[in-house]
């Protein structure tokens, strides 16, 4: 029995090219996320809001494998990944601080434009971050601008969610807030009346591209595969077109 189970055991690792690892993926069917509230990409509860879950589902359907979503705060999201109590956590950038304690797969989900949001009435701009030292500025616990505006000196309002930022910015409590301009304007609309919403801007200067992308706990012997088998199909939904559909659905181009 020792013998013939031995044989079935080399034949697996070499059905999946020498790897274990990548077995153990082939045979879990459905892969858990922990993610959070940000529209149009992620939402528990606005089905128009899902633009990159259903990119993320689409991708791995390509290559047989089921996802499932749990929402979170941002920041218990980051960290229930982080600690391998889910495969994975997205929409996030790429920093080293998250490469040293995630897996990341090569094609981004998708490039959308980092903008400073203020309002119509509140003049701004900027050239260099360091102009941002002239005004209140609001931050979202665990995205990146936070560590970047504790590096350069920049006192920032930080909160838990990014909706706070916009309700702070309407109020004058805050001026400037930074995010994705699709997500910005997607919550700006969520949050207020067409009368309020109106009132707020961003400026036309993007401070980045920004790439998205799953991270993949590296507490999980299964996430380098998994990793790989995700950028296979994000292959499969490009070339067929369906990823470009996905897009014009949820926005419209």
């Amino acid at each position: 029995m020792k013998k013939i189970a031995l044989f079935w055991l080399i034949a697996a690792v070499l059905a999946c090219g020498s790897s274990l690892i990548c077995c153990t993926v082939f045979a879990n069917e459905t892969v858990k996320m922990a993610i959070g509230d940000w529209e149009p990409y992620t939402s528990q509860t606005d089905p128009k809001g899902k633009l990159l879950e259903e990119v993320v589902t689409e991708a791995f359907k390509a290559e047989g494998i089921d996802v499932q979503y749990e929402y979170f705060p941002w920041k218990r999201s980051y960290v229930n990944a982080e600690r391998g109590q889910y495969d994975g956590t997205f929409p996030w950038n790429r920093t080293p601080e998250r490469e040293a304690a995630f897996y990341t797969h090569k094609i981004s989900l998708i490039k959308d434009e980092g903008v400073y949001f203020h309002l119509k009435s509140n003049p701004f701009d900027w050239n260099t971050i360091e102009d941002l030292k002239k005004y209140k500025v609001g931050v979202t616990i665990s995205y990146k601008q936070e560590a970047i505006y504790k590096e350069h000196g920049i006192t920032a309002d930080t909160v838990p969610e990014e909706a706070m930022n916009f309700k702070k910015m309407l109020t004058g409590r805050i001026e400037v807030y930074q995010t994705s301009k699709a997500v910005g304007y997607a919550t700006i609309k969520k949050l207020f009346s067409p009368e309020d919403a109106a009132k707020f801007t961003n400026h036309p200067k993007a401070v980045e591209t920004d790439e998205f992308y799953i991270l993949f706990s590296k507490k999980l012997p299964t996430s380098k595969a998994l990793a790989d088998k995700f950028d296979e199909g994000m292959k499969k939904i490009k070339e067929s077109g369906l990823y470009d559909k996905i897009l014009a659905k949820y926005m419209g181009s």
